[in-house]
């Protein structure tokens, strides 16, 4: 049995990967579109004990304008999402009015995308630590996200489940007597696992990883009282993704591109908290 393991495992070793060769007529074009996008958002989070805590979410989002498609106009995409979350370390300096804390979280989301795309799942996970000093908070979260498809793919072409890691530095400000409290964040986000492609003769065609997202945005966070908040709030974000198409028959790579997005994101969120 061992024998026949080892010479199975030697066989994968040496068979040679399918090669492809660029078509003559290769779409190689960026192709680039900007699109305005409101979202509407309603979370509820619910602390069980000090450390512990769980929620829920739901994220609509509508495109109002988008230069590269027709209609321009229409119902993008929803979110629902459940999420656990620890902090497993806090500590306050009364003294210097300092206030430190790390938390872990653990989430997945349920993504529907129209027209003609299938549901696809997005488990996460998130390590963030925040800094208060006075009125200013620091917050830097790093999160493992998988984007998994339920339709067929070619994992020549992309993968089946889309890994990525984001790295996000929020920043707000509390103003003494105040109700509401300006934020603002930027976040960036890179591949982790987009295939790549070789010729007969092994030079790469395409593959590597890159930074596929960019994101900033500016609001504020309105305390209606202390379960209830409303958030307002101006987003751009950029965003890239590789195109690629390989043709059945011939085995070309018709189409090698990087499709971007200047997507400006207007969004509306109510909040609950206890």
């Amino acid at each position: 049995m061992k024998k026949t393991l080892g010479l199975f495992f030697a066989l994968c070793l040496v068979l040679p990967a399918q090669a492809y060769e660029l078509s003559d007529d290769i779409d190689t074009a960026n192709k680039t579109a900007n699109v305005v996008e409101l979202r509407q958002l309603a979370s509820a989070t619910f602390a069980l004990g000090k450390q512990w805590e769980i929620g829920v979410c739901e994220d609509i989002r509508e495109v109002v304008y988008n230069s590269g498609a027709t209609p321009s106009a229409y119902f993008s995409k929803s979110y629902t999402s459940v999420e656990a979350g620890w902090k497993f370390f806090s500590y306050t300096d009364t003294y210097n009015n300092y206030k430190y804390s790390l938390k872990l979280n653990a989430g997945y989301t349920l993504r529907y995308l129209h027209p003609k795309q299938a549901l696809r799942h997005r488990p996460y996970v998130s390590l963030s630590g925040s800094a208060n000093f006075g009125p200013v908070k620091l917050t830097l979260r790093e999160r493992f996200l998988a984007d998994c498809r339920t339709d067929s793919v070619n994992v020549l072409e992309q993968p089946k489940c889309a890994m990525e890691l984001r790295h996000r530095l929020t920043a707000s400000f509390r103003i003494p007597g105040k109700t509401y409290r300006p934020f603002t964040f930027i976040e960036l986000a890179n591949t982790l696992n987009q295939p790549s492609c070789f010729n007969t003769s092994g030079v790469r065609l395409y593959g590597g990883q890159y930074l596929c997202a960019v994101r900033a945005k500016v609001g504020i966070e309105w305390k209606i009282s202390a379960q209830h908040a409303l958030i307002f709030s101006y987003g751009y974000h950029f965003s890239q993704s590789r195109e690629v198409n390989i043709t059945r028959k011939s085995q070309e790579i018709n189409r090698l591109y990087m499709e971007q997005t200047h997507r400006h994101v207007i969004s509306v969120a109510y909040e609950f908290g206890m």
